[in-house]
């Protein structure tokens, strides 16, 4: 199976095999306009031919959209962190193969396209504690919106960072577009490291009443709700107890994305700011994008960081990964709606 495509009436998506991405999708405004929201990275389909591509891991060969993370983030925790942070090594290799988990990685199998609706499944490898992963994504009749519902089956008992994995596309113009995450208590955690060793930016271990409120290594200002950002890095930012609602307006172009979720599944929302500081190939310094993701996880850091009880994020709260009973179904659902400003 390459892409599927289906078609509604206020738009319609494509969703690739591996991960069951979806992206390029269209929204048709009540305006008439048509907007394309999400960021696919410039080297998808390899367009200059470079020989390089055919090793990159495949969540990176076509990376777009949208996409679920079972485990969310690194197969094995870094080994540069402090370490209040790292709990036990994980020693079940089935969950250190893949950066954000088979779900990421893998190619989904259609089991239904009905009219506007698609339905994926994975099956995981037989030694991994989860069964199988099944997305739906719809649209919805009379709104320029998408629906997604994701399922997971747990073969074991077990506890598991997850998320899925939504990325945008920014305007070019520095700030012009603007991020608030919903939440009257929400905190703004920083990565206790460098997210990009020598490039990133912010303050180390930082904890921030706000996006507005956030400092950099020196302490000065770091406005994180206007974006694209004005330096050139790379941030991983984790929102604690959001309430289930992020919006991003895009004054350039003149319409914004609502992503709506249920808190009680992921309580926080993290925050991939990809702001060209990746110079190595495929990345050649050119990603410019934010994922707006959420998640029950500590940042992307892996399920051994996620696992450990005594981490400051958990001491703060801040839930780090999900319960699951084995063969009993986990199921949640989300949404993506564009408007016009």
């Amino acid at each position: 199976m390459d892409n599927q495509k289906a078609v509604w009436d206020r738009g319609d998506f494509s969703v690739a095999a591996v991960g069951a991405m979806c992206a390029p999708a269209s929204f048709r405004l009540d305006d008439g306009r048509t907007i394309q929201p999400f960021a696919i990275a410039p080297w998808s389909d390899n367009p200059e031919g470079d020989p390089r591509y055919d090793e990159l891991p495949p969540l990176l060969k076509r990376l777009r959209g949208d996409w679920a993370c079972i485990p969310f983030g690194m197969p094995e925790a870094r080994p540069d962190l402090p370490s209040a942070w790292v709990g036990n090594q994980v020693d079940t290799e089935s969950l250190r193969q893949y950066f954000h988990g088979p779900s990421a990685n893998l190619p989904f199998k259609l089991e239904r396209a009905d009219g506007g609706c698609l339905e994926f499944r994975l099956d995981f490898p037989e030694d991994h504690p989860i069964a199988w992963v099944r997305r739906v994504i719809g649209g919805v009749p009379g709104k320029a919106m998408l629906e997604f519902t994701l399922e997971i089956m747990p073969r074991e008992t077990i506890a598991l960072p997850i998320g899925v994995h939504p990325v945008f596309r920014l305007p070019d113009a520095v700030g012009a577009a603007e991020l608030d995450v919903g939440g009257e208590a929400i905190k703004v955690y920083t990565y206790p490291v460098d997210a990009e060793p020598g490039v990133s930016k912010l303050a180390h271990g930082g904890v921030f009443e706000s996006l507005q409120a956030a400092r950099d290594k020196n302490g000065a200002p770091m406005d994180l709700s206007r974006h694209p950002l004005a330096v050139v890095t790379e941030e991983v930012v984790l929102v604690g107890h959001a309430d289930g609602h992020a919006r991003l307006t895009n004054r350039a172009d003149r319409y914004r994305v609502d992503l709506h979720w249920k808190a009680k599944d992921f309580p926080s929302c993290n925050l991939w700011i990809s702001n060209r500081g990746r110079t190595a190939f495929p990345w050649n310094g050119r990603h410019c994008a934010l994922g707006i993701e959420p998640v029950a996880a500590p940042w992307d850091l892996g399920v051994a960081v996620a696992r450990n009880d005594a981490s400051p994020l958990r001491a703060a709260g801040v839930r780090t990964a999900t319960d699951f009973t084995g063969g009993v179904l986990w199921k949640t659902s989300y949404s993506i709606e564009v408007s016009s400003l």
